[in-house]
């Protein structure tokens, strides 16, 4: 075959300068667009080879599409020599290249990411057409913080495989899926071949996220287990369905303004972008329930690719799948933060993301007036006080123990044969609320719709309170998934807390119990009052009675079953006295 060297001018215009890959005698080059003087992305096919006229039909379907998500189809002809297809250069970072380098990314980001595709998907499905080899390669974030789609339905071709069948489109919206977990946990889970780490897996069953890494949340593990897990015998979802679900998670990709605002877990998706309208942000149902529609953000990208600054390329579309591949590497700069698609903010439960500097306190501008040695003579006096007021007590405390009406046994109280009154004993504290913490859970909740039952005094296995099953074991092992799970107990009052009894499923349990003046909203400081370990029925004395309107029971280790590792709360009593 012709054209084997750098330098080939192919069609009289486009000039072979980097061969990237070479798989099956077709090869895959970075070229330059004499015409336009633009760089450009050439496959390259001998015209004899069996898979030229499913080439050149597959770069018809793929520009026939014409979203600007997809590396655009700008040229393709058959000669009696070559078959050949020129697609329009990008620049950026594929997400396989992202996630090596940065790892697992937030997961707004992921989801917006995973919408971005699904919605590509809605609209090539409508057509007939189908990429057919989705996978993390095939995804690329450009420099516009854009989502952009490789060798849609020219890569299937390429390796024999017909992207217009019904098959093809359901191996799209599972690989789809499959980019959202490899987004979440840095894993691949889909159907197409990756040179990704693959999902974990028990008795072939793909783990849900929230296995694989903390703080996922639960609208998006569960679309998750439903297309790749638990749910394959269910009926499949379409590409419409998945971009539904996934919408309410999407936003503008490189504001952080007009941010969508977060909602709690118990409505099972963020709040749709502030700027779509009632009519573009109407709610959809879907197949599970995660998330409403919303209107994809608008952007304007450019007609052309962005100047060329010599990036790194994607995996080619002819990369070689036979075990012990590894894509070619090419030297280059350490990739800007900014490269990276950041998704919107939302600054809530635990949600992390860009930059605003809103929360940061501002440093008072320095009194410049204030004389030399004023702090010093305020500080000496304060002490000299605070001294003339030990010296005060003390001479006080002599003067009562003096006193000829009071004894060592009983100082203070007076000898005429009166009783000491007696001590309270320490009852059940009523009207105590609940409220579930996971400082390290995304949102920081386990099942809020349920805590409420750890404290209502009914025996109902309906209202027991439970975490998530988790793979790991968690506390303050070195492998340990995350330090803690808690319940915060809000006493309404003070109290001088005695004990706490517990009602369980599973044994054994590992408990610390803290006792403060406020709710905890992150993981607690300090020693607790005290720790244990309970089974179905057990109690936890504190010691010393500690004085609070506060009690939370952080859990540190969780009883096996089902698989993993789950508490189950059925009652939690607390003791104590009350305060006046």
């Amino acid at each position: 075959m012709e054209f084997t060297q750098s330098g080939d001018v192919l069609a009289g215009r486009y000039q072979l300068t980097d061969l990237l890959s070479e798989s099956r005698e077709g090869r895959f080059w970075r070229a330059q667009d004499a015409v336009l003087g633009r760089p450009v992305a050439v496959h390259v096919l001998d015209a004899r080879d069996e898979r030229a006229p499913r080439l050149m039909a597959a770069a018809r379907n793929s520009a026939a599409v014409g979203d600007p998500r997809m590396l655009r189809v700008l040229d393709a002809a058959q000669t009696d020599e070559v078959a050949y297809v020129v697609n329009e250069w990008g620049e950026g970072s594929s997400l396989e290249n992202a996630l090596a380098a940065g790892g697992p990314l937030p997961p707004q980001q992921a989801a917006w990411i995973a919408a971005e595709v699904a919605d590509l998907l809605v609209l090539a499905h409508d057509q007939g057409h189908a990429h057919g080899r989705l996978n993390p390669e095939a995804v690329l974030l450009d420099d516009l913080g854009a989502v952009r789609v490789i060798g849609f339905g020219v890569d299937a071709a390429l390796h024999g495989i017909d992207p217009d069948t019904r098959d093809s489109q359901r191996r799209d919206r599972v690989d789809a899926v499959g980019v959202l977990y490899a987004a979440l946990t840095g894993k691949w889970a889909g159907e197409t071949l990756s040179s990704m780490p693959p999902a974990p897996r028990d008795h072939g069953r793909v783990l849900r996220p929230r296995q694989v890494r903390a703080g996922v949340p639960r609208p998006l593990d569960d679309l998750c287990d439903r297309v790749l897990g638990s749910g394959a015998d269910m009926p499949p979802l379409t590409a419409a369905e998945l971009h539904s679900a996934l919408a309410g998670f999407s936003g503008e990709p490189t504001a952080p303004l007009n941010r969508p605002s977060a909602v709690s877990e118990e409505t099972q998706a963020m709040a749709p972008p502030t700027q779509a309208s009632p009519v573009e942000a109407q709610a959809a149902s879907n197949a599970i329930g995660v998330a409403p529609d919303a209107v994809r953000p608008q952007r304007q990208r450019p007609s052309s690719p962005p100047p060329m600054h010599d990036p790194t390329p994607s995996k080619p579309l002819f990369a070689d799948e036979t075990p012990g591949y590894v894509a070619p590497q090419r030297a280059q700069q350490a990739t800007p933060a900014a490269r990276r698609p950041v998704a919107p903010d939302a600054s809530y439960n635990g949600w992390q993301g860009p930059w605003t500097g809103a929360n940061v306190p501002i440093a008072e501008e320095p009194d410049y007036d204030q004389k030399p040695g004023t702090n010093w003579l305020r500080v000496a006096m304060v002490v000299g006080l605070v001294v003339l007021v030990l010296i005060a007590g003390s001479i006080a405390w002599n003067i009562v123990n003096d006193d000829p009406n009071t004894t060592a046994e009983s100082p203070g109280t007076s000898n005429n044969g009166g009783d000491t009154p007696a001590e309270a004993k320490p009852t059940p504290i009523k009207g105590i609320t609940a409220k579930d913490l996971d400082p390290h859970g995304n949102p920081p909740i386990e099942y809020p719709d349920l805590v409420g039952g750890v404290v209502d005094g009914k025996d109902d296995p309906a209202t027991n309170w439970r975490t998530s099953t988790y793979n790991d074991q968690i506390g303050d092992g070195p492998r340990s998934l995350k330090p803690g799970i808690g319940v915060v107990l809000n006493l309404k009052g003070d109290y001088a807390v005695d004990s706490l009894k517990f009602r369980m499923v599973g044994e054994p349990t590992d408990i610390s119990v803290y006792v403060g003046d406020s709710p905890w909203t992150g993981d607690p400081k300090g020693a607790p009052a005290a720790k244990g370990s309970v089974g179905a029925e057990g109690e936890i004395k504190l010691d010393g009675a500690p004085e609070g309107s506060y009690v939370l029971v952080w859990l540190t280790g969780l009883p096996t079953g089902d698989g993993g590792y789950r508490a189950e709360v059925k009652e939690i009593e607390v003791l104590g006295v009350p305060l006046t």
